[in-house]
């Protein structure tokens, strides 16, 4: 049979068909992630590259918590860049993967006092969140006195959004103050530096912009003109993507470049001698989200009134487990055979018992049975957020960078798997 149609990946010379994915969804099941690690890679270095070229000791701490799949993770590792984790779990697994424990950054609202002394003891940078955690390192150091504890503090002041952050220290109100204060006081602990991360829905250069002006400030009132070890300005960082789905956003959406841009001259110029802090960046989705790809084979076809509608062997859950009402880019692969269910304009919807679980509304291409479905920009948030309703999760797929072929990095979950913890 002959393909429809061919869909190149991005910067790799992969073109899925509907052979390929047939083949494929024989190994692996109905559904399942495509992984394109080279392009990962890509980003990684492009982004890198951005901010380094404007200030050369920029580094990547990369967002576990937007997709941990081991092999990003190890991927990371090898270019040289950080962990960025947010639980104990995520730090076992950055030490599982192989990263030194100085080149892991532990940030989060809600560390255990086992998770920071782990931490600290091992020499991560733990970016403390509350006076709760101040209280913990106070009790640390003073158990470990011949250990130094390296750790920084997540500020929070505004940055022109209407919502007022829940997370870290206030630093108009005199909390970051008295924390810098109380942990000055131990004799065992280096205050590395200031962090900050803030989610806003336009991840605007404007913000990117203030945030790290008033970081450099504060760094110049605590830590004076020499600055603390690092600057971590967060994540929340655009991701490339098509035009299609730019279109789907009230903004648009900045390149690596223009952030880099936003952002890096400002610690240029405050340490122009280039002995400066290292300035930390956290992106999650900005380097994982187009490096992923959803399959779902079309299993039924039918109308109910006047309503099209395309069953597939997977769910909104796989594609946009936040529930957003955007349509993510997907383009339909065929084998051709005719049918007369083929049918357009039709909603794409899923295997749960949910009426709200439709992938895609409205899609204009022509489906039939047995055709594949396949989803972009499906890597951020996806794997770490499916919950296991209804159906346990898809495998996984990666295309090897320099190599034709696909391993499998993930196998689809059985029922054992998701039921190994409870008692029978």
């Amino acid at each position: 049979m002959i393909a429809k149609s061919q869909y190149p990946m991005r910067s790799r010379k992969v073109e899925l068909s509907w052979e390929l994915l047939n083949h494929l969804g024989k190994n692996f099941g109905d559904s399942f992630y495509i992984l394109d690690l080279q392009r990962f890679e890509d980003n990684y270095r492009e982004f890198s590259r951005s901010f380094q070229t404007i200030y050369p000791k920029s580094q990547i701490a990369y967002s576990y918590k937007t997709n941990y799949i081991p092999k990003l993770c190890q991927s990371v590792n090898a270019a040289g860049g950080y962990a960025e984790v947010v639980s104990g779990m995520e730090y076992q697994l950055a030490l599982r993967v192989g990263v030194s424990p100085q080149r892991i950054i532990f940030n989060g609202p809600s560390k255990t006092y086992d998770e920071l002394e782990n931490a600290l003891l091992a020499g991560s940078i733990v970016n403390l969140d509350s006076s709760r955690e101040v209280e913990l390192a106070e009790t640390i150091a003073a158990r470990f006195p011949n250990t130094t504890l390296h750790v920084g503090l997540r500020c929070s002041f505004p940055i022109g959004d209407e919502n007022v952050s829940r997370f870290g220290f206030d630093a108009s109100s005199g909390n970051l103050e008295m924390a810098i204060n109380r942990l000055r006081k131990l004799a065992n602990c280096d205050i590395v530096g200031l962090h900050c991360h803030f989610s806003t829905k336009h991840r605007s250069l404007e913000s990117f912009t203030l945030r790290t002006s008033k970081l450099l400030e504060l760094c110049r009132y605590y830590f004076g003109p020499a600055g603390p070890r690092l600057i971590d300005i967060g994540g929340g960082f655009f991701s490339p993507m098509s035009s299609d789905l730019q279109k789907l956003f009230e903004v648009e959406a900045p390149g690596y470049g223009e952030y880099a841009a936003a952002v890096a001259p400002l610690l240029a110029k405050a340490y122009p001698a280039g002995n400066g802090p290292e300035l930390i960046v956290e992106p999650g989705s900005a380097l994982v989200a187009d490096a992923m790809l959803f399959v779902a084979r079309i299993v039924e076809i039918k109308t109910i009134a006047s309503r099209r509608l395309a069953v597939a062997a997977g769910s909104i859950h796989n594609i946009k487990p936040t529930l957003h009402n955007k349509n993510m880019p997907v383009r339909i692969f065929s084998a051709c055979q005719p049918s007369e269910q083929r049918t357009a304009p039709v909603d794409i919807v899923g295997y749960t018992c949910m009426e709200h679980d439709c992938l895609h509304h409205g899609c204009d291409q022509e489906i039939s049975i047995g055709d594949y479905a396949v989803f972009e920009n499906v890597g951020a948030y996806t794997i770490v957020m499916k919950p296991p309703f209804i159906q346990p999760s898809p495998a996984i797929v990666a295309t090897k960078p320099g190599s034709p072929g696909f391993e499998l990095v993930k196998h689809r979950e059985e029922m054992s798997d998701l039921f190994s913890t409870y008692l029978f």
